[in-house]
């Protein structure tokens, strides 16, 4: 006895369960509204993505930045002493003409 009660309790919980899972779209509209507002924006996307894309490619094609003129300042370069063990003003991986 207990044991067709206990079938019979969850054979209708499974039946809730099932009822309550089900999931409507988020505004409740019909099929066919939901299905054009979904065809609006697969459009509005087709359009968007390349002309976004289109954009990029452009700016990046025409960018123009501004370069800045090296100041000659007095106090800029100065050498009071040998800098470097291989003498002159040059680093190590500095390969001009100047730097002997």
């Amino acid at each position: 006895m207990f044991r067709a009660c206990a079938s019979v309790v969850a054979r209708n919980a499974r039946r809730t369960a099932v009822r309550e899972q089900k999931r409507f779209m988020s505004s409740g509209a019909s099929v066919e509204e939901e299905i054009a507002e979904m065809n609006k924006w697969r459009a509005v996307s087709a359009i968007a993505i390349p002309a976004c894309a289109g954009f990029g490619v452009y700016t990046l094609a025409n960018a123009e930045h501004p370069h800045a003129e090296d100041t000659a300042y007095s106090y800029l370069k100065i050498r009071n002493r040998e800098q470097f063990p291989w003498g002159g003003d040059c680093g190590l991986f500095e390969y001009r003409d100047d730097c002997k």
